[in-house]
């Protein structure tokens, strides 16, 4: 017998290894494609959400901010002539008079508006007016004493008020102008109003086709057209003169109406009596 030599057996594959003589797997080509497929998914669902936000949803309607406006001071202003004021006092006979200039601390939208008026020759001459009609009441007792002064002193502030401070009716240039949308006045009597509320903080509610005019929360009142002094009042009895003779008969909304700052105090820079 030859002794032939029988091939060596090959090992067992090892667990999970490919039989011998098998054809090589595959590289795992769709591991990858899986990936890339839901990596560029994920973008696309990202883009497209955002996108939807732009055009799906539809956009609110555009508030509109109005300007914010501010009480500013308080500031000071000369209100007195060169010469100063020179005022006959009541009692005894017109014998005795008081010299006196004055200074007022004031607040306001802007320093310009209150130091403008005292420097016009009208305003001048109602400040003036203002301070003899007041003063011309007092005495020469009344005035040495001091509770007497300070009574004084608030008596003018309150005189001198809305002559340096008017109320506006809807024009924000001129006191004595006609709101240029709607065509309401400012009364014969303005001047005598009791409102004393700032311009932006107060309003007109108007309907002209229903001759309807309101003050801020005060009662409703119905006008005929032909009114060129008609009084209107808030909630709390404070009102405004109004003429709504020009009124556009076809108007709705809101007015502002108001003033455009207020006299805090009086300041004497000279008081003589005599």
């Amino acid at each position: 017998m030859s002794d032939e030599k029988k091939p060596a057996e090959a090992a067992p594959p090892a667990e999970g290894a490919a039989p011998a003589g098998a054809a090589p797997a595959p590289a795992a080509k769709g591991g990858k494609k899986k990936s890339l497929a839901l990596g560029g998914g994920l973008v696309g669902l990202i883009a497209l959400a955002w996108i939807l936000s732009l055009v799906a949803v539809p956009a609110g309607p555009k508030v509109h901010h109005e300007e914010e406006h501010h009480i500013a001071g308080p500031f000071m202003a000369d209100i007195s002539p060169s010469a100063g004021f020179q005022v006959n006092l009541s009692g005894d006979g017109g014998k005795h008079y008081l010299s006196l200039k004055l200074n007022v601390e004031v607040d306001a939208y802007e320093e310009a508006y209150a130091t403008a008026r005292t420097k016009d020759p009208l305003h001048q001459a109602k400040l003036t007016d203002a301070v003899l009609r007041t003063a011309s009441q007092k005495t020469k007792g009344e005035l040495d004493s001091a509770v007497g002064r300070e009574v004084f002193r608030d008596e003018l502030r309150v005189a001198l008020d809305p002559v340096l401070f008017p109320v506006h009716v809807g024009n924000d240039k001129s006191a004595e102008g006609a709101d240029l949308l709607s065509g309401l006045r400012p009364g014969r009597s303005i001047a005598r109003s009791t409102m004393r509320g700032l311009f932006h903080e107060k309003s007109l509610a108007i309907d002209a086709t229903r001759k309807a005019l309101r003050l801020d929360d005060g009662q409703e009142i119905i006008y005929q057209g032909e009114e060129t002094d008609l009084f209107i009042a808030d909630a709390r009895g404070k009102g405004v003169y109004l003429d709504v003779t020009e009124l556009k008969p076809d108007f709705a909304g809101k007015v502002r109406v108001g003033t455009f700052g207020r006299v805090r105090n009086v300041y004497f820079n000279t008081f003589l009596t005599q």
